[in-house]
C-alpha cells in the first residue's frame, strides 16, 4: 500500500484570497504547536500560543500537506523555546520529512501490538512521556519496557519497508523521530473546532492522535475552540524591517555599551544585536561611532525588510536567518539599509599643549632642520593582529591581504600558509572577521602584503631563526605587516 497524499482539513474556514499552508492547515498548525508548549511550559497564555504559532507558520513551506505541517510546527515549537532561552540557531531541517507516515502504519501498528507494546506506541511515541516515568504509570517495571520499545521499533521498521520506505542503519535517534510520526499519524477527515464538542466528535478523538491531543489541551484549558478557527489577517503577518548590528570580535568589551544604547534590542549572540527600526536607536549607534566605542570600522550593520518580525523579546520567523546571512556579506565598517556611521571625533585639545607652547617653539626649528636632512623610511601599510588559542592561530588581516603563515624551530622550519591570490585565505575564514589555522606549538610567523610573496620558502630555508626570517622579510617587504605568536 503506498502512503496516500494529504488532504486539507475540510472543516477548516478557508477564504479564497488567502490559500497559504498555514491557513490551509490552521487546526493542525495550532494543535501541534500547543501540545509541544504544553509539555514545556507550567502555563501557556494566549500570547505565548500567538506567538509560537506565528513562528511555527514561517517555517512552513508554500506547498506543505497537513503531515508535513504538523512535522515541521513541532520542530519550529522547540526552536522558538530555545530562541526564547536565547538559543538563536540556523533552522535545520528533519532530513526525513519526505518520509510522511501514512495513517494506515498507525493502524497496522494498533492492530498487530500486544496491549504493552501499544501502550508504549501511544504513551512514550505519541504523548511523548519518558520510559523511565510510564512503569509508574504501566505498574510494568522497567525491564520490561526497554524490549518492548525497541519491539516497537523493529514492528514500524516492517511495516514501513511494506510500503518500500527503508530504515536500514538508521540510529535509534532518527528512528523514534519516524516512530512518532506514526504514532501521531491522523487522516485530514476530522470533525473539526466545531464537531469536536459533539458526542460523534468526542468519539472521533478516541481513535484520532489529532483531535484526542486537541480534546485534551481544550480540556486543560490550553486551548479553546476559537483557537482552532483561522484568523482573517494574513498568515503569517507581512515582513517587517529590522535591522542586526554585529560588533566584531575584538571588540567585545564594548558590548555592554551597545547594551545600554540599544535597550529594545534582542542579543542573538554575543557579538550581535536585533532590533525593530527606530530612530532613538539610530542616533545611539552614531553617538557611539563617534566616541569610538566602538568605532565605525568593528561594525558592521545590515537592515532589511525580513520574513519575521519582534515579538516579547523573540525574533520570530526566518528574519534571523536573513540578516545574519546578509551582514555576513559585508566588510567590516560597512553598513546596509542604513546610514554609514561616522568616524571617531578628534579627542579634545588639552590645556597643557597651550603651556607648553613656547618651549617647543625652538625645538620644531631644530627638529625640521633633522628631519630635512634624514629619509624617514615608510611604515607597514598592511596590518595583521593575531593570536594562539586551543585550536592554533587566530589572526585579523585585511580581505584584500595576500597572507603567509610560517613556523620556525630550531630543528624545523616551514611555509605551512601561502596566499597566491588575496582570496585563498578565505578556507581560513571563521564567519566572523577572523581567520584560524590549526598549527603546533612551534612559533609562528605571519605577514600580510599587498602582493604575493613568492620567496617566503627561500628565506625561511637561509633565516637562523624566527627574528632572523622576520628581519630579511622586512627588508624585502617594508610595507608588509608582520607580527610573531610565540
Amino acid at each position: 500500500m503506498a502512503p496516500s497524499a494529504p488532504r486539507p482539513l475540510p472543516s477548516v474556514p478557508v477564504p479564497a484570497s488567502d490559500q497559504g499552508p498555514a491557513r490551509r492547515h490552521w487546526t493542525g498548525l495550532t494543535i501541534a504547536v500547543a501540545w509541544e508548549l504544553a509539555r514545556a511550559v507550567s502555563r501557556v497564555r494566549p500570547a505565548l500560543l500567538a506567538a509560537a504559532r506565528e513562528h511555527a507558520a514561517w517555517r512552513i513551506p508554500e506547498a506543505a500537506g497537513l503531515a508535513e505541517t504538523e512535522a515541521i510546527a513541532t520542530m519550529a515549537t522547540k526552536e522558538f523555546l530555545a530562541r526564547r532561552s536565547s538559543a538563536y540557531r540556523r533552522w535545520q531541517a528533519d532530513p526525513d520529512l519526505d518520509v510522511l507516515p501514512d495513517p494506515r502504519w498507525r493502524q497496522a501498528v494498533v492492530e498487530t501490538a500486544t496491549p504493552l507494546h501499544e501502550a508504549v506506541f501511544r504513551l512514550h511515541y505519541g504523548d511523548g512521556v519518558p520510559l523511565e516515568e510510564l512503569p509508574s504509570r504501566l505498574k510494568v517495571d522497567l525491564s520490561w519496557l526497554r524490549p518492548a520499545r525497541e519491539a516497537v521499533r523493529e514492528l514500524v521498521k516492517v511495516i514501513v519497508a511494506e510500503d518500500g520506505v527503508t530504515t536500514e542503519g538508521w540510529e535509534p535517534a532518527r528512528l523514534d523521530r519516524l516512530v512518532t510520526r506514526v504514532a501521531l499519524a491522523a487522516a485530514d477527515r476530522c470533525p473539526g473546532p466545531g464537531g469536536l464538542a459533539t458526542e460523534s466528535g468526542r468519539a472521533h478523538g478516541e481513535s484520532c492522535p489529532r483531535c484526542g491531543r486537541a480534546l485534551r489541551l481544550i480540556r486543560e484549558g490550553v486551548l479553546s475552540p476559537g483557537d482552532l478557527f483561522a484568523p482573517d489577517g494574513p498568515v503569517p503577518p507581512a515582513n517587517s524591517v529590522l535591522t542586526l548590528v554585529h560588533l566584531h570580535p575584538d571588540s567585545r568589551k564594548h558590548s555592554r555599551a551597545l547594551v545600554r544604547a540599544l535597550p529594545a534590542a534582542v542579543r542573538v549572540a554575543d557579538d550581535q544585536f536585533v532590533y525593530a527600526h527606530d530612530d532613538a536607536a539610530d542616533a545611539a549607534l552614531r553617538e557611539l561611532a563617534e566616541s569610538g566605542t566602538p568605532p565605525r570600522s568593528q561594525l558592521r550593520i545590515a537592515r532589511g525588510s525580513v520574513p519575521g518580525r519582534i515579538v516579547d523579546g523573540v525574533v520570530l520567523g526566518r528574519a534571523f536567518e536573513s540578516l545574519h546571512d546578509a551582514v555576513q556579506l559585508l566588510p567590516w565598517g560597512e553598513v546596509r539599509g542604513v546610514e554609514p556611521l561616522p568616524d571617531p571625533l578628534p579627542e579634545p585639545p588639552s590645556a597643557a599643549r597651550w603651556w607648553a607652547v613656547a618651549g617647543l617653539v625652538g625645538s620644531l626649528a631644530l627638529g625640521a632642520a633633522v628631519l630635512a636632512a634624514q629619509t624617514v623610511a615608510p611604515g607597514p601599510a598592511w596590518a595583521v593582529e593575531a593570536s594562539r588559542g586551543a585550536a592554533g592561530v587566530v589572526f585579523v588581516a585585511d580581505e584584500a591581504a595576500f597572507v603567509d603563515v610560517v613556523a620556525v624551530a630550531p630543528a624545523h622550519g616551514e611555509v605551512v600558509f601561502h596566499s597566491t591570490s588575496a582570496a585563498d585565505k578565505a578556507v581560513l575564514a571563521t564567519m566572523d572577521g577572523r581567520y584560524r589555522l590549526p598549527v603546533d606549538g612551534r612559533p609562528i610567523l605571519i605577514i600580510a602584503a599587498g602582493v604575493p610573496m613568492g620567496d617566503t620558502a627561500d628565506v625561511v630555508a637561509a633565516a637562523r631563526d624566527i627574528d632572523d626570517v622576520r628581519v630579511r622579510l622586512r627588508s624585502r617587504y617594508p610595507e608588509a605587516g608582520i607580527v610573531i605568536v610565540r
